[in-house]
């Protein structure tokens, strides 16, 4: 484990003394938006059927509630 560290350190150091001055940013457009956990309280019954409708779409059903939120602030914010 130690010497795990000790390599660790070694490597970071090779940095130290790198040119940066000719590096630019970089781009990643395939990347997905970073998203944030939020806690919500649905009734349980609610939460089955869109555990199930997920299912039937062979998609999580966290990314099913997701769409579906997505899709309608989408609308409200084009009717707003």
């Amino acid at each position: 484990m130690k010497k795990n560290i000790q390599d660790k350190a070694a490597k970071a150091g090779d940095w130290a003394d790198a040119d940066l001055s000719k590096a630019r940013q970089a781009a990643f457009p395939n990347l997905k938006p970073a998203r944030e956990p939020v806690s919500l309280r649905i009734p349980g019954i609610t939460l089955d059927k869109i555990r199930r409708l997920a299912n039937r779409r062979g998609i999580p059903y966290q990314e099913l509630i997701n769409s579906w939120l997505t899709e309608r602030a989408d609308e409200e914010m084009k009717a707003a």
